[in-house]
């Protein structure tokens, strides 16, 4: 039994040591793993004096041994050291980085030189990056971007970039999300201010909202400097108007991916706005927009002669009718009298406006549009809108809605609206009309 327990340890230990190999603990650190692309086995031959063959075979074992070299370019294997270059000369750029060259350069102040290409050398190795695959960036602090938009940098080149060079930062997303990759971008460009998702104001009624995907300040004076900057990964443009008119507003909006703007629509509805106060005048503006033609200061019998031996009228500052029915628009002065008459008015079938001095536009507008069961609320109406939410404008005023004769709406407001605004307005389908 004890002979047979001493025959079993040698088996034992070997199934331990089996063990312990096929565990994870002589797992090399995965930053240090090398692509085997880029690693080449050669045989180095030890020079000595030689023997004769049968002597020289036994030593061959001895005299030869296995060495692991970084694999180089051709155009390097005439340098000295271990080269390691991540790319061939002359490969093609990404279809993409032209543009975000083009981007970053409109972004980071004008003045600041170019980064130098990444060559690191030391007694152990001699480290090149190909700023064709791995373009360089200059950061607004003045650090260096590396983009390794493909996620081919080896752990290991990494590794030793970040020894070398702290400083140097290493963009590893992929143009392919646009807007993943410029946050990540813009969160290493050493600005003085990132903001995601924002929303800028303009204006309070008229009102034009533009969201995008970033807003960058480069210093704490940006917005007094007009250096504002907003940035869309979006691949639908802006419009262009808008663009300009950020632009004088002091924001400048760049699309670094942008394919193509905004295209104009074909004009369909109004913006009808009118600056006058006067009630009568904005009855007739009214009127007019309606297309419902009308008389002035007619006079409304409320009895005939003929009929009841009495006749009475009574006087309309206007008179029209629309889709069969009457109506009557009159100014009140305060007469109880002439309230009363107003009344019988109603009792013979007509529908009585009644104007006061001191009536505004809303006011106004809502006792005629009422009285015919058009919309009557003075509301804020939403006129356009871009692609996922871009931009809006919106304004307060009447919203009427299918009233052109091709299906088209009519804004009724008495709110100004500026040049620029009309412009993209008129780019959106309404044409926009003063009185």
């Amino acid at each position: 039994m004890i002979l047979l327990r001493f025959s079993l340890l040698p088996l034992l230990s070997l199934l331990l040591i089996a063990a312990l190999l096929s565990t994870g603990c002589w797992a090399m650190d995965p930053r240090f793993e090398l692509d085997p692309a880029q690693v080449q086995k050669k045989s180095i031959h030890t020079d000595g004096p030689k023997k004769p063959a049968r002597r020289a075979s036994r030593r061959s074992a001895k005299t030869q041994r296995g060495v692991l070299a970084l694999h180089k370019h051709a155009v390097e294997k005439e340098q000295p050291g271990s080269v390691l270059q991540l790319a061939a000369a002359g490969s093609p750029a990404a279809p993409d980085q032209q543009q975000i060259r083009v981007f970053w350069d409109k972004l980071v102040p004008a003045g600041m030189s170019a980064p130098q290409p990444l060559i690191f050398k030391s007694e152990v190795f001699d480290l090149a990056i190909d700023p064709t695959r791995y373009p360089l960036l200059k950061a607004a602090d003045g650090r260096t971007l590396l983009l390794d938009t493909g996620g081919t940098l080896p752990p290991l080149v990494r590794t030793l970039i970040q020894e070398k060079d702290p400083g140097i930062r290493i963009i590893t997303a992929s143009p392919a999300d646009g807007r993943r990759f410029l946050g990540e971008l813009l969160a290493s460009g050493g600005f003085y201010s990132v903001e995601e998702q924002p929303v800028m104001t303009f204006g309070k009624d008229p009102q034009l909202k533009v969201r995008s995907d970033f807003k960058v300040e480069q210093s704490a004076e940006s917005v007094m400097r007009n250096e504002v900057m907003l940035i869309s990964a979006a691949r639908q443009g802006y419009p262009l108007r808008l663009t300009e008119y950020l632009k004088g507003q002091g924001v400048k909006l760049l699309e670094p991916f942008a394919e193509q703007s905004a295209s104009p629509v074909p004009l369909r509805h109004r913006v009808v706005r009118t600056a006058s106060h006067d009630p009568a005048q904005v009855i007739d503006l009214l009127l007019e927009t309606l297309a419902a033609p009308a008389e002035r200061n007619k006079r409304v019998e409320l009895f005939k002669t003929a009929e009841s031996g009495i006749g009475l009228s009574v006087a309309a500052e206007r008179y029209f009718e629309r889709g069969g029915r009457r109506y009557v628009v009159a100014r009140f002065t305060g007469d109880p009298i002439t309230y009363t008459l107003f009344r019988l008015l109603e009792t013979k079938g007509y529908r009585v406006v009644i104007l006061e001095p001191h009536d505004s536009f809303n006011t106004v507008a809502s006792k005629l549009l009422s009285r015919m069961d058009l919309p009557s609320r003075y509301s804020t109406h939403q006129l356009m809108t871009g692609p996922g939410g871009q931009y809006s404008f919106e304004m307060s005023g009447f919203m009427l809605e299918n009233t052109a004769s091709d299906g088209g709406s009519v804004m009724l407001t008495d709110r100004p609206i500026e040049s620029a605004m009309r412009e993209l307005l008129y780019d959106h389908g309404y044409q926009v009309q003063e009185r």
